[in-house]
């Protein structure tokens, strides 16, 4: 899902690891796991979010997709 707005966890905003960048996140929930990926590409697990987390801000699915890739591209990446 997309997410334009800074995430705060703990107190702290989170930035890419890579960029430093903090706002403008997807947000994806593969395998029980949650992922941030800034506008730049750099991937994060971020392990203070959970399933349920993404679900409940998530709001219903619009499209399962088969790969990462095709998640990607449906959200124009």
């Amino acid at each position: 899902m997309p997410w334009p707005w800074p995430i705060v966890l703990d107190d702290e905003v989170v930035a890419c690891a890579e960029c430093g960048t903090y706002r403008d996140w997807l947000i994806i929930s593969t395998r029980g796991q949650v992922w941030l990926r800034c506008r730049a590409g750099h991937q994060q697990l971020e392990t203070r979010l959970g399933t349920a987390w993404f679900n409940r801000h998530s709001g219903p699915s619009d499209a399962t997709h088969a790969t990462f890739e095709d998640c990607l591209r449906h959200l124009g990446h």
